[in-house]
């Protein structure tokens, strides 16, 4: 089992010029502070920086706000940068271990890796691929907007899985390995790959009645007219291909155009950066008086002059990553318009093709001249044959998968963690006074949490403190910090809400690392832990902090 820990984040807006650090305690960190401070979005900004989906404020996002988090791995240290859509994940030494903009093809398997996630799903179309990070972080998150209205829901949802909530249960609380998940995932893939031969078969059969057992034939009619009739709308449909082949042309033309005058943009910008870091550099090392040799004066080498040139250093690196993102969207529609051309290419060639079958001395009486009964019969028959044969091949193969899956199934240990999450659960109800809701159905980990009113968010934070518990006594998967944000939700009362708080410290894995964001604390101490405050109304980022965090985080946004 891995254990990811937070140790700092650090959040810079270079639009705002403004800044943020925050450092935790490696077992409880409460941010206190009132509301419209920005405590959730700083919250939040955590495993956004690992590109689980949240939804921001928007003027959070209008202030472009990085993000960087340091973290341990079973206490080896990492840190990961995210700049928008852009990712960087670094060692201790600051040696950059990948950069990418791509979360679930690219980002979500490295993170896997390092955090032996092993979950896998099918995707829509049936492939297997390992889900993106907010996956990993499912359990360990309630989100102040959307996570208190039912479990596991904190994340914003983008349905790349049908129904994935009891996989990712039963594979963080230990029910299932992660084999088992392979194995069903595989399962569904040759089912479709059944269903689609099926279709195929179903096509050759419609084919064979339609035709009598004879094959398709093109680029004959019965009669002169029909085949005058039939050239001449081949004739309208070629013009109309080639103009709009022509259309789409002229648009990728000017996207290339586009393309070229971004890139060189991002040229000038990336020369200008490097030479600003020369500046930067040769300032850092020379003395307190420099003699500029265009003006002939000496000019005081302070801070205010050394951060001027890292600040602009700075701007041309937001223009090229806002470049960059300009860059990408030429890229997708570039690709868009040669694909259409490519198709149009194919439909121009195809109806060429036809065209000169259909004014040239190819006849019905030829074709069928050249092609007998028996040949149709024959081609129809080896292609069912071969769908046969392959479609059985795939049914032993199911039976093959269904097989081990059962050998997987271990019911005594599901027991025992049912168990032990049931009872778990029904003693964190009792502590916060949940009492009308359904025990038994609550009782089942897999079951959505159906409560009313001030009783839904307690019944909400009892399942997630119960599945956290029941993840780190049964689970080889990751563990992950257990990020709470504010509590205190439909109206609580002073003794619920008390209640709350108390059982978020109380319920802590000894291993286990819990953030909290409240308003107040309302009466309960913490111990073994550190309280974080936020005072300024509109403003989780502070000016004075700007240029500490440019300084040190500009390093690592450059090699993004």
């Amino acid at each position: 089992m891995k254990n990811l820990r937070f140790e700092k984040l650090e959040l810079l807006s270079t639009a705002e010029r403004k800044g943020r650090t925050l450092e935790f305690h490696p077992r409880l960190t409460v941010i206190i502070g009132e509301n419209d401070v920005g405590k959730s979005s700083v919250i939040k900004s955590l495993y956004w920086a690992f590109g689980a989906p949240v939804r921001m404020h928007p003027e959070w996002v209008k202030a472009k706000v990085k993000a960087r988090v340091t973290f341990t791995i079973d206490g080896q240290r990492f840190s990961i940068v995210r700049d928008g859509s852009a990712f960087g994940v670094f060692d201790e030494k600051g040696e950059l271990l990948i950069a990418t903009r791509s979360i679930t093809s690219e980002l979500g398997p490295f993170l896997a890796k390092m955090l032996d996630f092993g979950l896998v799903l099918p995707n829509k179309a049936g492939v297997t691929e390992t889900p993106p990070p907010a996956y990993m972080f499912m359990p360990f998150y309630i989100d102040q907007d959307s996570g208190w209205k039912q479990s596991l829901e904190s994340f914003e949802s983008r349905g790349q899985y049908k129904n994935p909530r009891k996989a990712v249960i039963e594979f963080h609380s230990g029910i299932r390995p992660n084999r088992y998940y392979e194995l069903q995932a595989r399962k569904t893939a040759v089912q479709l790959e059944i269903t689609e031969l099926g279709r195929d078969r179903q096509v050759l059969e419609k084919a064979v009645a339609k035709l009598n057992l004879q094959p398709a034939f093109t680029g004959t009619e019965f009669t002169e007219l029909e085949h005058r009739e039939s050239v001449d709308r081949l004739l309208v449909e070629l013009r109309d291909l080639r103009a709009a082949r022509l259309k789409s042309a002229a648009e990728l033309a000017d996207l290339v155009d586009e393309r070229e005058l971004v890139t060189e943009q991002m040229r000038i910008a990336r020369f200008s950066m490097e030479e600003l870091g020369k500046d930067y550099a040769y300032v850092s090392s020379a003395e307190a008086q420099i003699f500029c040799p265009t003006c002939g004066t000496e000019h005081d080498n302070d801070f205010t002059h050394k951060f001027s040139i890292l600040d602009d250093r700075e701007a041309c690196a937001q223009f090229l990553r806002d470049q960059y993102d300009r860059l990408v969207e030429i890229r997708k529609k570039v690709q868009k318009v040669e694909a259409r051309l490519l198709s149009a290419d194919s439909l121009i060639e195809k109806v060429s093709g036809t065209l000169a079958e259909k004014e040239g001395d190819l006849t019905l009486k030829e074709v069928l001249e050249n092609a007998t009964s028996n040949m149709a019969r024959g081609l129809f028959d080896t292609q069912l044959e071969d769908i046969r044969a392959e479609v059985d091949r795939k049914a032993g193969e199911i039976v093959e998968i269904s097989a081990e899956v059962k050998k997987l199934e271990n019911r005594k240990r599901k027991k025992e963690i049912e168990a032990y999450y049931a009872q778990l659960m029904s003693s964190f109800l009792r502590t916060l006074n949940v009492r009308k809701i359904d025990f038994d159905s609550a009782n089942k980990i897999a079951r959505k949490v159906n409560d009313t009113g001030s009783d839904q968010p307690r019944a909400v934070l009892a399942y997630h403190l119960a599945l956290m518990k029941t993840v780190f006594q049964f689970s080889s998967a990751l563990t992950a910090p257990m990020i709470i944000d504010s509590p205190n939700q439909q109206d609580q009362d002073a003794t619920n809400v008390a209640a709350m708080i108390a059982l978020i410290m109380n319920s802590r894995p000894e291993t286990g690392q819990t953030i909290l964001g409240t308003v107040r604390l309302h009466d309960q101490k913490v111990e073994d832990g550190e309280v974080i405050e936020l005072v300024e109304e509109l403003s989780a980022l502070a000016p004075d902090q700007y240029s500490g965090i440019l300084e040190t985080m500009s390093p690592f946004l450059g090699r993004m």
